[in-house]
């Protein structure tokens, strides 16, 4: 628009440069045939005295005309007379230079012109008139014109480019207002834009704000399902709490509540009250360890820290109520001499997932086995197998791609601890695997996670507590 604008006041400025031009030639040409008309006898009649004079009075008689030079030539180029201001040797008429006919030459600096002509006699050329001519007023006012349409023309181009600015902005309006609605997304806001702010439905900046609104509709409806799977999740292992902490307190009690019927008939014999004393000793501390190790996996202690091999104790203790109940052999190998840097409070609740769930596909008499070990990759490799029917397709999908689009006829494909499994694997980014267990039979589940100094993220100092 600017270019457009000033290139347009250029030519406007160079058409009227360029009448000015022709009526200075025109006046020119005028002046030089009422000149012709006054030196013509003189010039006919040969007398040099009459034509100084004519010459003498022509200038200055013209009136709008400033003369600075007149000359008057013979057919052949001689100089007859003169006028004006004294020759410039550099800028002689043009006759004198060879030039014959009608001439209208501008100096170099625009300030004075040649005009000249043939004087002719009855049709025969029988000399030639030459004028140099005053036009600076006409290259003042050519130039005082350039300077006018510049400043027209740039005034045009800023007020049209204000004027572009604000019909960009309203255009762009509807886009600035998505724009600013993704950024309150990528802060956490998911909110929709508001019915004032929706651009026309049938515009592309409509369609795009519906679009937009579709996804925050959908980012929504799956903050609220983690919302209420993660509360699920919660109250599944609530029930697990209870009924371990439940098992594992009845059964020492049977021995306790003996122990305290021993003492109250056979108190007096040191030897019966004694062993009655051992039994509530290690029912006691057997209550205490369930407990201890209940806390140690479902409680949250704050700041993560690192994975030692003290918490897959804690595992065995939890899972085995469960296993002994389904007649189900644990085989526990964990190799980790030192803890390692990973999240412990959510990697450890991924295994204790994986070990319920591989217990409960597991038919009796069968065998689930741990093993755990840090590979010659620097990663921790936790594996999990069991000797059940195995999973399907769909649920080895899900498990090992949480993020990938799933059918809604096909959404539950895996049980709710398979499902934290694979949100919280996704969340510490940890690759997990699906083969097939020993002799083809079972499900071997593979948990692959990297330090976390490895990804780049420093762990603070209470991870090393």
């Amino acid at each position: 628009m600017f270019l457009f604008t000033v290139t347009t006041g250029q030519l406007v400025s160079w058409a009227m440069g360029q009448r000015l031009d022709q009526e200075a030639e025109r006046l020119g040409r005028v002046y030089l045939d009422g000149l012709a008309a006054a030196v013509l006898p003189a010039v006919r009649n040969g007398d040099a005295e009459a034509l100084q004079e004519a010459l003498q009075r022509a200038l200055g008689f013209q009136e709008g005309i400033r003369e600075r030079r007149i000359v008057i030539g013979s057919a052949d180029g001689q100089r007859l007379a003169s006028a004006g201001i004294g020759p410039n040797p550099e800028w002689p008429a043009p006759f004198a230079r060879g030039l014959r006919g009608h001439i209208w030459e501008l100096a170099t600096d625009g300030d004075a012109v040649w005009a000249q002509r043939p004087l002719k006699d009855r049709g025969q050329v029988i000399g030639v008139v030459a004028a140099k001519l005053d036009v600076s007023s006409i290259t003042e006012r050519r130039r005082r014109l350039d300077l006018a349409m510049l400043s027209f023309g740039l005034a045009i181009a800023l007020i049209g480019a204000a004027f572009s600015a604000l019909a960009a902005r309203y255009a762009l309006k509807p886009v600035l207002a998505i724009t600013q609605a993704l950024r309150r997304v990528g802060a956490g806001q998911l909110e929709p834009l508001a019915e004032p702010m929706m651009p026309p439905s049938d515009s592309e900046a409509g369609r795009l704000g519906h679009a937009f609104n579709g996804m925050v509709a959908q980012l929504t409806r799956r903050e609220n399902l983690s919302r209420r799977l993660a509360e699920r999740e919660r109250a599944a292992l609530l029930g697990r709490l209870v009924g371990t902490v439940a098992h594992e307190v009845r059964n020492p009690l049977a021995g306790m509540l003996t122990a305290v019927e021993t003492a109250r008939q056979f108190g007096h014999d040191e030897h019966e009250r004694n062993e009655a004393l051992d039994v509530l000793e290690r029912g006691l501390r057997q209550i205490e360890r369930v407990v201890a190790s209940t806390l140690a996996v479902h409680r949250d202690w704050g700041p993560p820290r690192f994975l030692a091999a003290a918490d897959f104790e804690d595992l065995r203790v939890l899972v085995t109520p469960a296993a002994q109940r389904r007649g189900i052999a644990l085989d526990w190998c964990v190799a980790l001499p030192e803890p390692f840097p990973v999240d412990a409070l959510r990697l450890r609740q991924m295994v204790l997932n994986l070990l319920l769930n591989a217990v409960a596909a597991t038919p009796a008499g069968g065998r689930v086995r741990l093993e755990v070990k840090v590979g010659t990759d620097a990663r921790l490799a936790v594996v999990v197998e069991d000797s059940g029917a195995g999973l399907s397709p769909a649920a080895e999908r899900r498990l090992c791609s949480p993020a990938s689009p799933v059918e809604d006829d096909a959404a539950p494909v895996l049980g709710l601890g398979l499902e934290v499994v694979a949100a919280l694997g996704q969340q510490l980014a940890v690759e997990i695997a699906v083969q097939p267990g020993a002799g083809g039979r079972g499900t071997r589940i593979i948990l692959q996670a990297a330090a976390a100094s490895s990804q780049n993220e420093p762990m603070p100092p209470e991870l090393l507590a």
